[in-house]
């Protein structure tokens, strides 16, 4: 079998026959692994039902709540195609992604990992938004990754699980020890990237979309939460980064700077985000002076000449605590960017 297609299930009655559905109409070699994660509604008993409908297509597989960590690990260790690919259950495969996927891998001497792109869709039947590709241009890596590693460090652009093909003994003889990352699992899907890509010989970047990312209210993004602002900037996830970049022998004193001042920078583009949407302003405000007193560090690594000259305003303004400021030069930005 070529593909195992890896759905993570929890509270997606609403969502999951669509999701599957669009692995159904695929042409491939496949099977689909839906791990249940304990779902107090209705995801469980319809597991089942897809399941009993494809008997030898789908399997159901179930476990008490335990979290996104573990749910992914059952994943893989019940994955018996020769390459994983993961899909959430709200989102949407494109109907050509298997297709396209199995001629690069006729193309191209089977890679150790396949890199693609996603688009926004939403559910008022809106234009898909179609971001700049993250790769341009098909290309091969093989041997030297620094490419690859300075954007996993620099950037959140290859964060998406959901992004990478990745074949299945690199998943599944992964030695990493996520337990760290069980009290906070925000943005922990990068992670379960970091032994494959360190260990991978060869690394195919595609410039196509095959992956649809669902857009909609149920979205954490539509609710301030201070609790969960503080877990975004996740210590855990830094110190496993941490780890493989001394492996990757770029644990220096620039490219650790480059890794925080990108978690920063994430907390502050949220901060943004609320604040521009008028999601109770008071407290974004409250929030980003007791987060700036909380980590006294970001003031230095927001004036680090490693740092592009846009990161480092942003993170300069962020520390002051003009988050209006921020909010209308982040708007111009836009403006002169479209």
């Amino acid at each position: 079998m070529t593909f195992s297609i890896l759905i993570p299930v929890y509270k997606a009655e609403n969502y999951l026959e669509e999701t599957v559905a669009s692995v159904l109409r695929q042409k491939g070699d496949y099977e689909i692994v839906l791990v249940e994660d304990g779902s107090p509604d209705a995801s469980g008993a319809l597991c089942d039902k897809l399941s009993a409908a494809h008997p030898g297509i789908i399997r159901a597989v179930h476990n008490p709540h335990r979290g996104t960590v573990y749910t992914r690990r059952t994943a893989v260790r019940e994955a018996r195609g020769e390459y994983l690919i993961w899909l959430d259950a709200d989102d949407i495969l494109q109907d050509h992604a298997l297709e396209t996927l199995s001629a690069a891998l006729a193309e191209t001497p089977r890679p150790d990992i396949v890199l693609y792109d996603l688009s926004y869709f939403f559910e008022n039947g809106q234009p898909d938004v179609v971001r700049p590709p993250i790769f341009p241009e098909r290309k091969l890596i093989s041997g030297e990754k620094k490419e690859i590693y300075e954007m996993l460090i620099s950037t959140n652009l290859l964060d998406g699980l959901v992004l990478k093909m990745i074949r299945a003994d690199l998943m599944k003889n992964d030695p990493t020890d996520y337990t760290p990352l069980m009290d906070n699992p925000y943005s922990e899907d990068v992670c379960h990237c970091l032994w494959p890509i360190t260990q991978a010989e060869t690394i195919l970047l595609l410039p196509d979309v095959l992956y649809r990312y669902r857009i909609h209210d149920g979205s954490v993004m539509h609710v301030f939460d201070e609790k969960a602002m503080d877990k975004r900037f996740n210590t855990a996830r830094l110190a496993l980064f941490e780890g493989f970049m001394k492996q990757w022998g770029m644990d220096d004193e620039e490219h650790l700077t480059k890794l925080k001042a990108n978690a920063y920078k994430s907390i502050a583009n949220d901060a943004m985000y609320f604040w521009e949407e008028g999601k109770n302003k008071a407290a974004v405000k409250a929030f980003v002076k007791r987060f700036n007193r909380e980590h006294p560090e970001l003031r230095s690594i927001a004036k680090s000449g490693c740092l592009p000259l846009r990161q480092r305003l942003i993170l300069k303004l962020f520390t002051q605590n003009r988050i209006g400021l921020l909010v209308a030069m982040n708007k111009v930005y836009r403006k002169l960017r479209a």
